[in-house]
């Protein structure tokens, strides 16, 4: 399992934002908390038996519009710390 994190978050770190070096305030950090949770909410229904093939599409488009979000929030919050 381990391995597998690993070459996960090996390829994702490439694909992401880094939050490195990042002072968030508590406002920033509930909204990155609201993306997780609801991926966290969309891994689990997609997961489930019983939900259909064009559901477990949707939720995969969902989740890669979470990531994006999740990324444009942190690119802003990065370049608002620079200037």
């Amino acid at each position: 399992m381990t391995v597998i994190a690993q070459v996960y978050r090996g390829v994702r770190k490439s694909d992401s934002e880094s939050l490195v070096g990042l002072r968030l305030d508590d406002t920033q950090t509930a909204m990155l908390l609201s993306i997780t949770r609801l991926h966290c909410k969309l891994g689990v229904e997609h997961g489930r038996a019983s939900t259909t093939m064009e559901r477990r599409r949707e939720i995969i488009e969902e989740i890669q519009s979470l990531r994006t979000m999740r990324d444009d929030l942190i690119a802003e919050w990065r370049n608002n710390s620079i200037s």
